[in-house]
């Protein structure tokens, strides 16, 4: 028992020295070598979760290739530009719009499965992306008054729901990756993202500091080395079950990036908001469980990164938040 004891005390002990610093301090001032990788891991990190869901349901839509592209390219811009922005008013708050809680903010993954269904209700077009985006202004304020009310109704959401729900979006994913990509699950696809999950684990365990801290940048600039490497060294295209030819996934393709501008002011509201009931109701639906997912995100980061439990201010404040970003998100793509 003693013996027991004492182990514990020892990895308590080593858990608050790997805290040490002010990256774990709640007000911690980083300096800048230290706060620019840092903030750019976690850009890097959201950047693909925040852009694809609005790929694969303007693609459901039909909003795509060269007749769409213009507007394509407006919907994902101002996805990037909305997400900087409440997060920061995450960070900091405005009066009770925001928790005060280190967390990114952006578009979710777990409401695809709900669009693609109002697309197919639809009929897909830019009508059925203007309901879903009012259907989500909509949403966005059902959220924000569940925020106000969140107080009264967190004992509906202990650890153990909103940690399955989290999981449960999480899992779903599978699917969306299962239905857009040709070559899912390819050897080529395999060995590149287990070498990507074996140099960040190894990375974030075997060295110290900011290598440690940046653990997550260095996997993704490493994938992007090894992805260019295989491009060189192996067949860039295969031919599917019906014999159409297609490009694989990882292969790097730059020419968008290439012909874009450096600079490109946002178009405001460049898809008009379609008042649907169709789209409405399962989309509020699916706000209660992004609420639900809101409050075990910011309880996971408080809990992992501050060692402690989230406040009732915190994860109302996070919850109207979440809801503000989706009805000022609307009015942008």
């Amino acid at each position: 028992m003693f013996h027991a004891e004492k182990d514990t005390h020892e990895e308590e002990d080593m858990e608050r020295q790997k805290r040490q610093g002010a990256e774990y301090e709640f007000y911690g001032k980083l300096p800048l070598k230290k706060a620019i990788p840092l903030g750019l891991q976690h850009v890097l990190a959201m950047f693909v979760g925040n852009l694809t869901p609005i790929l694969i349901i303007s693609g459901a839509c039909g909003i795509a290739g060269e007749e769409f592209g213009s507007l394509q390219v407006d919907l994902l811009q101002n996805a990037m530009l909305i997400a900087g922005i409440v997060t920061l008013i995450q960070l900091f708050a405005i009066g009770p719009v925001g928790g005060k809680v280190p967390i990114i903010m952006g578009t979710s993954s777990g409401f695809i499965g709900v669009f693609n269904s109002v697309v197919q209700v639809m009929g897909g077009g830019i009508l059925a992306y203007g309901a879903i985006m009012c259907a989500s202004v909509i949403g966005g304020l059902f959220e924000g008054i569940l925020g106000f009310l969140l107080k009264p109704l967190r004992r509906f959401f202990p650890a153990v729901v909103t940690g399955t729900v989290v999981l449960s979006i999480g899992l779903s994913l599978i699917a969306v990756g299962v239905n857009t990509a040709n070559d899912f699950g390819s050897v080529e696809n395999l060995l590149l993202g287990a070498a990507v999950l074996l140099i960040i684990v190894a990375v974030k365990h075997w060295m110290k500091g900011m290598a440690s801290a940046s653990s997550i940048l260095i996997g993704i600039v490493a994938g992007y080395i090894i992805a260019a490497i295989m491009g060189l060294v192996l067949p860039t295209t295969a031919v599917n079950a019906d014999g159409v030819e297609y490009t694989k996934a990882w292969v790097l393709n730059w020419d968008k990036v290439a012909n874009a501008a450096w600079f490109s002011v946002p178009k405001l509201m460049p898809v008009k908001l379609v008042f649907d009931w169709r789209a409405i109701i399962p989309v509020l639906i699916m706000f209660v469980v992004t609420a639900v997912e809101t409050v075990g995100d910011i309880s996971g980061v408080m809990e992992g990164g501050m060692g402690r439990e989230a406040t009732d201010k915190e994860l109302s404040g996070g919850v109207i938040c979440d809801g503000r970003y989706g009805l000022n998100a609307c009015f942008f793509f």
